[in-house]
């Protein structure tokens, strides 16, 4: 496959310059449709003391503040992105997560990032990025805070033999052509644990043109294992699957996919 068209989707509240560009150097490399997104849904006005006609009132004014925040937005994506026949805009006046779901279907790619950890600090303004991996239908690259876009010098695949881990070495394929090295990695309890099938992904890239190598990790198959291993190979690309098991139970237990999404400074293709 490859990224015709990529999404980026721009924070209502806080800054993301450093996304944009990212997303707008990864674009005019791959040659890509790059698309600004945003979205904030104005929090339900009850009536009050004053009655339902200053409520209006009010409601009113946070459309108006909106729509001025979403013309800001535009601006800033525009100017760095150029106007042209290789980029366009959506705003949408719906929860975050909801309309970014939405729109996943114009895309190739979804970039996104985690500025507030696993869970959306504010529904009306904020993405859910776990739920935004596991349902776009679309790989969900996740920037790191401040990183700045180049050719992966190590690109590392969190391979475990899933639907979800397949989807993602699939849907990575663009960026693992850009790399420098690429390593699949597999984490094992024991030595002489079964085949996870590494190697057939090994073999599965080499028919891409991408060089890969196999490293094995033996011990508890926690994420505290396999972040080591990412620092340990200077990984500035990692790729992996997302929830093999269900959401509520990351919630209340940790989990592989609730770690990956607090480290704010990796660079994370993820698919669900």
């Amino acid at each position: 496959m490859s990224y015709g068209s990529i999404l980026v989707h721009l924070e209502f509240s806080g800054s993301s310059e450093s996304r944009l560009q990212y997303a707008t150097d990864l674009a005019g490399d791959l040659d890509a449709f790059l698309i600004g997104f945003t979205a904030s849904a104005i929090r339900p006005v009850h009536a009050s003391e004053l009655g339902v006609g200053a409520d209006t009132a009010y409601g009113d004014m946070l459309f108006r503040r909106n729509r001025e925040r979403f013309e800001e937005i535009r601006q800033e994506f525009f100017d760095a992105a150029g106007i042209g026949l290789n980029s366009g805009w959506r705003d949408s006046e719906d929860l975050p997560t909801r309309a970014l779901l939405d729109n996943a279907r114009c895309a190739d790619l979804i970039v996104a990032g985690t500025p507030h950890g696993i869970a959306p600090r504010d529904i009306y303004r904020s993405i859910d990025p776990g739920d935004v991996v596991c349902a776009a239908g679309r790989p969900v690259l996740l920037v790191g805070d401040d990183a700045v876009y180049r050719h992966p010098r190590c690109a590392l695949i969190g391979w475990k033999d899933t639907p979800e881990a397949r989807r993602a070495v699939a849907f990575a394929v663009p960026f693992l052509k850009l790399a420098e090295h690429t390593v699949v990695l597999s984490v094992q309890e024991k030595d002489d644990d079964a085949d996870t099938g590494a190697a057939d992904v090994v073999r599965y890239l080499m028919r891409h043109g991408i060089d890969s190598d196999v490293k094995t990790v033996t011990g508890r198959s926690g994420p505290d294992n396999f972040l080591d291993a990412v620092r340990t190979e200077g990984a500035d690309l990692v790729v992996t699957g997302a929830y093999g098991h269900s959401r509520m139970r990351e919630r209340i237990t940790g989990g592989f996919t609730r770690t990956l999404l607090m480290q704010k400074d990796l660079t994370r293709l993820m698919a669900g």
